[in-house]
């Protein structure tokens, strides 16, 4: 018994003590691992790189060059866990206050970094803490365990003062963050708890709620009109990212406890595979694919109290809303390939002068397509679209966007499809594409309700580096070739009140740690920026 209660311990990753400071109405909260991260890449390695030395030569002041070169013998703790946190507050500039949570391994450190670095700044004494003014941005408050950094500068852009509302209050301000009571803790949050115990290297929470409770409010206050709270009652976002060998996967969780009916119905149902089948897949760029719910759709209009004023607006022109929603099944993709950015020459004439000169020419090839549910209420659709003179090419429709594209709109009993290639949107309804997704591509799309998947490679491999005339940006070009492979996000199934989706970011190279991989790249767009504009 003891044995399985250690080896459950040593498992999880139990959630830092300061988090106790988060108060639970904090709009958005993000914490960095830093213990985790330095299993994977050390701090020193950062500090001590050519890029951590040139960005801090790139700073004017002098204090904060000095704060960045002396960090690393400021008493903080880089073994725990560090926190931001956005809390609602329209003294501030953005209407929010930013507060950190830097928990430190030594306060007498700390103090002595602060005497060294800004001298001018007056140390305090409050309690059971100290409180010192950095400069003209940072207010901090530190006990011997944590270090609590404040933004101070107020919404009316001015220089922050003593007297000003936002930065007079300040002391306040930091008693009430050291002073968090257990109730008014986000680590009641069972959302923060679950994502923290997680142990990514990255954390973030977005609280919906508090969030959509404020804008509500904003709303009355400013409109007279409010939003049904029902909608978001203790809705939340998470988000979990961690640093692997070879790419950055991330796990997020979309909570919606107080529309269960609605999301069950949203999460149940994949993206049709017949739809995906059929999708063009030669030099695929980018794909975006998804089911909506057409009930849920109706479901959310319905508690929102708007679905009499859809069916209202939707009868000036013959329809109701079940006309539109029964049209469709709710599968949908937006498909890209053959995107290419090069640089061509083009002849025009000027004051009876032949000019030439060069431009960039996009050319990409971009197809949307929806799966039909009832025929007779999609002609409804139709109908309305001739009825107002839709220029017709055939059984379908044409927009003109200049003198040589153009957007089809082309239809079957089974789908609507619109693009701008007349030979792809054919090639869809008549189920001819031959060509087979990439198993990355696969992956993503089949077998769940939203997928996004970009192919990085193949979206840059037709981006000329010499678009640009200027050197440094054709060698960001050629570097950011080398970067990444692909990007996956997928999921959208409703279980245990939440959506869950997955991310991949997957590099190149696979040999080394993805942190590894951005220093790297972020070096070489250093020493793209040192290249300079040639005289031609």
């Amino acid at each position: 018994m003891f044995a399985a209660t250690w080896l459950l311990a040593s498992c999880s990753s139990p959630i830092p003590d300061h988090a106790r400071y988060i108060p639970k109405d904090a709009v958005a909260t993000a914490g960095i691992n830093l213990k985790g991260l330095s299993k994977k890449i050390a701090w020193s390695m950062i500090t001590g790189s050519k890029l951590f030395k040139e960005m801090q030569d790139r700073i004017p002041e002098k204090n904060a060059k000095d704060a960045m070169s002396g960090i690393e013998k400021a008493g903080i703790d880089f073994v725990n866990t560090l926190y931001v946190y956005v809390k609602t507050d329209n003294r501030f500039a953005g209407g929010n206050r930013i507060t950190g949570l830097v928990p430190l391994s030594d306060a007498g450190q700390w103090e002595a970094y602060v005497k060294q670095v800004f001298p001018q700044a007056a140390i305090s004494q409050h309690g059971d803490h100290k409180e010192a003014s950095l400069g003209r941005d940072m207010y901090v408050g530190w006990n011997k365990k944590l270090l609590i950094v404040m933004n101070v500068i107020s919404s009316d852009r001015a220089e922050p003062s003593a007297g000003s509302n936002a930065t007079g209050d300040m002391p306040a301000e930091m008693e009430n963050a050291f002073n968090v009571s257990s109730s008014n803790s986000i680590k009641g949050n069972k959302h923060f708890t679950d994502l923290e115990l997680e142990g990514h290297d990255v954390s973030f929470m977005l609280n919906y709620d508090q969030m959509m409770s404020q804008m509500s409010s904003n709303m009355a206050e400013k409109i007279g009109m409010s939003l049904q709270s029902t909608m978001w009652k203790d809705a939340a976002l998470t988000s979990g990212f961690d640093f692997v060998k070879g790419k950055i996967t991330g796990d997020m969780h979309y909570y919606m406890p107080g529309m269960k009916d609605i999301g069950a119905e949203l999460g149940g149902t994949n993206a049709d595979k017949d739809m995906l089948d059929r999708l063009p897949t030669q030099n695929m760029d980018m794909l975006l694919d998804m089911h909506l719910s057409p009930k849920a759709i109706k479901a959310i209009l319905e508690k929102m109290s708007l679905l009499g004023t859809a069916n209202v607006a939707l009868s000036t022109i013959g329809l109701s809303l079940d006309n539109v929603l029964d049209a469709f099944t709710g599968d949908m993709a937006i498909v890209m390939n053959d995107f290419s950015l090069r640089t061509e020459k083009e002849r025009d004439t000027f004051m009876g002068q032949t000019v030439i000169h060069e431009t960039q020419k996009p050319s990409v090839s971009l197809t949307y397509v929806m799966k039909i549910n009832k025929p007779t209420e999609f002609q409804k659709l139709v109908k309305l679209a001739k009825d107002n003179h839709v220029p017709q090419v055939g059984d379908g429709f044409a927009f003109p966007i200049d003198a040589h594209d153009s957007v089809y709109i082309v239809m079957s009993n089974q789908y609507a499809v619109a693009s701008n290639k007349f030979a792809d949107a054919d090639a869809i309804l008549k189920g001819i594409n031959k060509g087979k997704m990439s198993d990355a591509a696969a992956g993503s799309a089949y077998g769940h309700p939203t997928a996004f998947y970009m192919d990085v490679q193949q979206f840059l491999k037709n981006i000329d580096p010499s678009i640009s005339h200027s050197a440094h940006d054709s060698a960001m070009i050629i570097e950011s070739k080398k970067l990444l492979s692909n990007i996956s996000f997928s999921g959208g199934a409703f279980a245990n009140d939440a959506f869950a989706y997955h991310l991949d970011i997957n590099f190149i190279n696979t040999d080394e740690n993805s942190l590894i991989n951005l220093m790297d790249f972020g070096m070489k767009m250093n020493e793209a920026d040192k290249i300079k504009p040639s005289n031609n």
